[in-house]
């Protein structure tokens, strides 16, 4: 059964993340405001007749309509399933990650050091906290944690 205007307006409305901004014709956007990139327009142009366009920027292209995919025939679950998807995708930085990004390496003895994302750079540092290095890319930091001899866990 195809979901109505006001009951995707309803699922959109539900999540907290979103604002609403009314465009022409009646219809709604609604705008990340918390996107780590330049795009903000989650859902575009929710018309009273149930269509609407939610932001897949994590499909391929020939997937999309613009970066977008259409509401109309959509049900409740698939629904939030791109919301949710499309806000995870917005809330990682161009370089892929979200800010905070972290993963722990280890040594032969069971030394840990944590590489962090920190937009737009990448941290190096021990378990008290303190810095051991900063790295312009994840990959230079993984090569430092590499070269002293530690391995990701």
């Amino acid at each position: 059964m195809t979901l109505s205007f006001e009951e995707k307006k309803a699922i959109f409305d539900s999540y907290t993340e979103l604002e609403a901004a009314p465009v022409s014709l009646k219809r709604f956007n609604y705008h990340f405001k918390d996107s780590a990139v330049a795009k903000t327009v989650l859902v575009r142009h929710l018309h009273p007749n149930g269509n609407a366009w939610i932001y897949a920027g994590y499909l391929p292209k020939e997937e999309t309509q613009k970066g977008y995919v259409s509401v109309l025939e959509a049900d409740e679950a698939a629904l939030r399933e791109w919301v949710d998807k499309a806000i995870a995708h917005l809330k990682k930085t161009v370089d892929g990650y979200e800010d905070g990004y972290s993963e722990l390496w280890f040594d032969a003895q069971g030394d840990a050091l944590r590489l962090t994302y920190e937009n737009p750079v990448w941290s190096v540092t021990l378990a008290d906290g303190q810095v051991e290095g900063i790295f312009k890319t994840k990959e230079a930091g993984e090569g430092y944690l590499h070269d002293e001899g530690f391995e990701k866990g």
